[in-house]
């Protein structure tokens, strides 16, 4: 430890002796008096009172208790040490064999171990010794610190004041020595005073210099031209082979030789002897580079001058250009530099950094651009010598600037930038090197998204233009959506990427993009990521604009993964996508919309789930389908969005309707056509279906196959989608909930025969058409989304295979049956016994006898009204008056048989039975009105009708007549066969020979007349000539007993016995007609039925008066009663009563 550390003033106690280590007397090195003399009073000396000019040292002093406590822990520490080195020294030998008892034999142990621990341990008393005895000398010098402090003060205010003095010798020595040039000689004032009096020095001395002639113009000329010759003569003869190649380029005049180097200099030489051995001699030199001076400054002038002359004499021409090319490019460098620090400090300020290095020059541009912030690009502008490999020079090979260019920490070995050394320009070079740099950039982003499938199928554009000279005309320019693109543009100063059109979605993308340390390998990422947050950003809020929905995917990530990749071939095409999941308002819960936007192509998904309930937002991948759809239809426009949605419920149709194909195993087949309601770019296939396979359902196996209508295949066309609300009615202002959207398709028949469709004109229905030019039905199909279109196609192909039948059945009727409106709800036809004859309408109180019969026979209109579902009835009306009125429930019955076809030949085969029936009735009304008797008619079906005729007859009976009228074959034609039935006549089995039949066999059985003929014991007529004849004649003979007294009963043996066939025939006929009982008396009982009459046509009159709602309580009053199923209710219900027309 140094003597001095420590030195100054410290307060010491009175007592001399030092205790506790020097613990608490800190030294006061600011004190100027002590403190704890004996007497306690200050001291003052004369050293105290020091000017001040004299520092006093602080620094670096610390406290003498300090010293004493780190001393006395390092001693206490050292000990410690010491102690365990000493434990670890070997043992004497005795010791180390296990002699315990050992004893040294001499008074001190000088075993080599123990002279070794004594060696050690002194040592190191010793130097705690030292330390401790400097300390001690230390503590006695510190009860003086204040003169010691004092002391060393002095002593180094001496020293830097005798260091100081050094300094300031050496200063004036080295101004001495720079005055030396500012000697000015003294004055001779003598030699001045003369000259100036009499204008000459009498001392100076006379040189005898003899002044040249003049030289004339000519002589000039002629020693110009001499040099000029020599100079021709030398540099093509001498100096041919020696003159370098960059000195091929010159002129000789005016007496010197100029060689011209381009976009260096041009020197100017001459010649001073006619020996060819001489040198060149130095007069002028140019800059031939620009911006340069125009003319060098005399002082340079002189340098080159004497440079290049010792250059000449020594190396001659050629090292006279190797020289000057040397200083020009010298020059050169300088002038770049100059420019650069120029731009350094002003437009280009904090955007470049100017580094001069040996000959050379080291530009980095971009210095704070935003993205690659751990790499640096430069250029350096340098003088390549070019030396070998062997550091030799070639001497044929002259130096020249190279420019190396480093990219992002890299050295860009080939590179094609011009710059032109004739016109030095920094700021065009660096725009040129950084023009290549944003080429580099934006072709390296373009090549990487032109092999992604998005570009290079074409599902997008991209255009990249490229400027080599000036960087902001090079830019990149994609294609989000539609007409939508974005501009990308590099700042040439900066160096950060600038976005077109400006927004703050571009602004994003914008700073991502500045953001990457790689842009080149990272640009086509965030390029990618912003066209999806444009994108979704506008597709989103103009979706739901137009009824779109957008949603959460619904289903897991894997399984949409499943989707999206579903058609990549290898893991490594496959590239990052964002989804976006709509669904259409009205759309069931099952279906989504799914558009994937990734670089490997904008797909659309369609997109069921299984398990999807209206509250729940996920469920299980149920089938998905990729929708024939490419990015570059992908638009904001209302035609989009309407035309998406019609082309995917399209597709949603089709499957629906594919699928329940499938489920009926029905044959089925899809061809690409085009449909011109939807946009060009999507086509949806047609559905061909066959027409067997819609009438398979109908189609009885126990009877033939009809004949085929119509072609067998069947095309069913998508034509659109229309959307409907349950809140059609509210208020423009509320916004309509429960949407629906129906389907419409078209399907198209084409006839086979078109003759028999010639009645068709137009709209067979409102959504059914018929072309008869062309013989084609086009059906127009309206289901709601998610119901096939196929089921109702076959109900509609069913309807209009039942409008088919009954249209052929009409025409198959003849000329009698004439159909006036043939659509898909109904079919309306007149018929009659004879060519028709319109004639107004019967008044509501009916027509008499005479009147009737006068009125030529009227064509009667049916009106089929045809069933809109499956599951429902045709309904028959007639119009008021009609005779088949009785028989309408038997006629609705017959139109939804299977015979249904057979119902206009029923009407016109039945037409003149119901007509004579009519007026049979009309001829008992005045016997009925006077109670003398009855006619009951009761119809069993529409060709079986029971005749009963009731005649008063003794007290307490009655007469009674049953005439039964049913359809029979005879010789091969349909007639009505006419016959008595078992039961007349009164209580019990009727008399063969009572008065009914006397009657009928005198007057009818054995009568023939035109269209019938008697048969012995009944009748047969022709359906359309006799029936009416035989009716009326039946009617007059019973008529003529009416009035007249009961015969008396026959004997027992003569009562009435079975006629063989005949009578079994009757029998069966009759069996189910209701019998009176016998003790009721006869007038009570006619008069009953008479009632029960009149109540009956005053119930039929109501009924045609009333609309067809109330056609249901007139059919139970006009009820008959007994017969198998005589006047019953159809089969089923009255729900689908016929009407009644007026």
């Amino acid at each position: 430890m140094s003597p001095d550390n420590g030195k100054g003033l410290a307060a010491i106690p009175d007592n001399p002796s030092f205790t506790n280590s020097g613990a608490g007397t800190p030294m006061d090195v600011d004190s100027e008096f002590l403190h704890d003399r004996p007497g306690g009073r200050p001291v003052s000396t004369s050293i105290n009172d020091l000017p001040d000019e004299i520092q006093h040292i602080t620094a670096e002093i610390m406290p003498l208790s300090v010293v004493l406590m780190r001393l006395a822990q390092w001693t206490h520490v050292s000990l410690q040490d010491q102690v365990g080195h000493l434990a670890s020294k070997p043992l004497p030998q005795n010791m180390a064999n296990g002699n315990a008892n050992y004893s040294p034999t001499s008074a001190e142990d000088a075993s080599p171990e123990s002279l070794d621990k004594k060696q050690t341990l002194l040592t190191w008393a010793m130097d705690i010794h030292t330390r401790w005895t400097k300390l001690l000398v230390i503590t006695e010098w510190s009860k003086r610190s204040e003169h010691v402090g004092r002391l060393i003060d002095m002593k180094n205010h001496l020293q830097m004041s005798l260091e100081r003095y050094g300094f300031l010798f050496w200063d004036l020595v080295k101004v001495k020595n720079h005055l030396r040039w500012a000697t000015v000689a003294s004055p001779d004032l003598k030699t001045a005073l003369e000259v100036l009096s009499s204008g000459e020095a009498s001392w100076m001395p006379e040189l005898s210099f003899i002044a040249p002639p003049p030289i004339s113009l000519e002589e000039r000329e002629s020693w110009m031209d001499n040099i000029n010759t020599l100079l021709s003569v030398r540099l093509s003869f001498d100096e041919h082979e020696r003159l370098p190649l960059q000195f091929r380029d010159y002129t000789v005049g005016s007496g010197r030789v100029t060689f011209m180097v381009k976009d260096e200099f041009e020197v100017d030489l001459t010649i001073g002897d006619e020996d060819f051995e001489k040198q060149f001699w130095f007069i002028d030199f140019r800059f031939g580079f620009g911006p340069a001076p125009v003319e060098i400054s005399e002082r340079v002038r002189q340098f080159l001058e004497h440079k290049v002359n010792l250059v000449l004499g020594n190396e001659g021409l050629a090292g006279c250009y190797r020289y000057l090319h040397e200083f020009v490019l010298t020059q050169k460098i300088g002038e770049f530099r100059r420019q650069a620090v120029e731009l350094s400090m002003g437009r280009w300020i904090d955007a470049i950094k100017v580094e001069r290095l040996n000959r050379a020059l080291a530009i980095q541009y971009w210095l704070n651009r935003p993205h690659s912030q751990g790499s640096k690009s430069w250029i350096i502008i340098g003088v390549y010598s070019g030396n070998g490999f062997n550091g030799l020079k070639d001497l044929k090979t002259a130096s020249w600037l190279q420019l190396r260019w480093f990219r992002d920490n890299k050295e860009v070995k080939d590179f094609d930038i011009p710059w032109d050394l004739g016109a030095i320009s920094v700021e065009a070079l660096l725009t040129t090197v950084i023009a290549r740099h944003v080429e580099f950039l934006l072709t390296a982003i373009y090549k990487k998204l032109a092999i992604k499938p998005r570009f290079a199928r074409r599902q997008a554009s991209m255009a990249l233009q490229i400027s080599k000279d000036e960087p902001l005309n090079s830019s990149l320019t994609l294609q989000l959506f539609d007409d939508e693109n974005a501009t990308i543009r590099i700042d040439p100063v900066t160096g950060s990427f600038t976005l077109f059109p400006q927004c703050y979605t571009i602004l994003d993308g914008q700073h991502r993009l500045n953001s990457s340390p790689s842009p080149a390998d990272d640009g086509p990422v965030a390029l990618e990521q912003l066209r999806w947050n444009y994108t979704l950003k506008d597709f989103n809020s103009r979706a739901k604009s137009l009824g779109w929905t957008t949603m959460r995917p619904p289903i897991p990530s894997d399984d949409l993964k499943s989707i999206v990749y579903s058609g990549t071939a290898t893991p490594t095409m496959r590239e990052p996508y964002i989804p976006v999941w709509l669904r259409k308002a009205g759309w069931s819960p099952q279906w989504f919309l799914m558009l994937s936007l990734s670089l490997g192509g904008d797909q659309w998904w369609l997109v069921e789930l299984s398990g999807q309930k209206p509250g729940l937002l996920t469920g299980r991948l149920k089938m998905f389908i990729k929708m024939p759809m490419s990015s570059s239809q992908l638009s904001l426009s209302d035609t989009f969005f309407q035309n998406l949605a019609v082309y995917a419920t399209g597709m949603i149709s089709q499957l629906t309707d594919l699928r329940e194909l499938h489920s009926k195993k029905m044959a089925h087949t899809a061809r690409e056509s085009t449909s011109y309601n939807l946009f060009s770019q999507v086509k949806i296939p047609t559905l061909y279906v066959r027409l067997s396979d819609m009438l398979r359902s109908r189609t009885d196996s126990a009877r033939e196959p009809p004949t085929p209508w119509a072609r067998d295949f069947i095309p069913i066309n998508f034509k659109g989608i229309q959307n409907t609300s349950d809140t059609q009615d509210a208020a423009p202002s509320m916004p309509r909930q429960d949407v629906r959207v129906k389907i419409i398709a078209e399907a198209r028949l084409a006839v086979t025969n078109k003759e028999k469709f010639k009645f068709l004109k137009g709209n067979v229905d409102h959504d059914v058409v018929y072309n008869p030019r062309i013989g084609q039905f086009s059906l127009r199909l309206r289901a709601d989304m998610g119901t096939p279109v196929v089921n109702l196609l076959s109900t509609r192909i069913q309807a209009l295979e039942r409008l088919v039948d009954f249209v052929q059945a009409i025409s198959k009727a003849g000329k009698n049956a004439v159909p006036e409106s043939v659509t898909l709800r109904e079919v309306v036809f007149t018929y009659c016994s004879s060519p028709p004859q319109t004639s107004p309408p019967p008044p509501i109180g009916g027509t008499s006898a005479q009147q009737q019969q006068s009125l030529p026979p009227r064509a009667w209109r049916v009106r089929l009204d045809l069933a809109k579902e499956k599951d429902q009835l045709v309904s028959v009306a007639l119009e008021r008056g009609n005779p088949h009125l009785r028989v309408l429930d038997f006629l609705t019955v017959l139109a939804n048989s299977p015979n249904f076809e057979s119902l206009p030949l029923c009407l016109l085969f039945t037409l003149p039975l119901y007509r004579g029936l009519e007026k049979v009735e009309n001829a008992w009304e005045p016997i009925v009105s006077n109670n003398e008797g009855s006619c009951q008619i009761f119809p069993r079906s529409v060709t079986s009708v029971t005749i009963r005729y009731t005649l008063l007859g003794t007290p307490g009976s009655l007469r009674q007549l049953n005439i039964e009228l049913q359809v029979a074959k005879r010789k091969g034609k349909t007639m009505w066969h006419v016959f008595r039935s078992a039961g007349g006549g009164g209580i019990g089995a009727r008399d063969r020979n009572d008065e009914f039949d006397k009657v009928l066999q005198q007057r009818v059985w054995s009568a023939r007349g035109i269209g019938f003929k008697g048969l012995v014991t009944s009748a047969a007529a022709d359906p359309e000539k006799g029936i009416e004849a035989l009716l009326d004649l039946i009617d007059e003979s019973v008529r003529s007993l009416v009035g007249t007294p009961m015969p008396p009963a026959p004997p027992i043996h003569q009562q009435t016995q079975v006629h063989g066939g005949h009578e079994a025939v009757a029998a069966t006929a009759a069996a189910s007609a209701p019998i009176p009982q016998a003790n009721m008396a006869g007038n009570w009982l006619l008069q009953q039925q008479h009632q029960q009459q009149q109540q009956q046509h005053q119930q039929q009159r109501q009924s045609l008066a009333q609309a067809s709602a109330q056609h249901h309580q007139q059919q139970q009053h006009h009820q008959r009663p007994g017969g198998n199923g005589g006047g019953g209710t159809i089969p089923g219900g009255n729900s689908n009563a016929p009407l009644i027309l007026d």
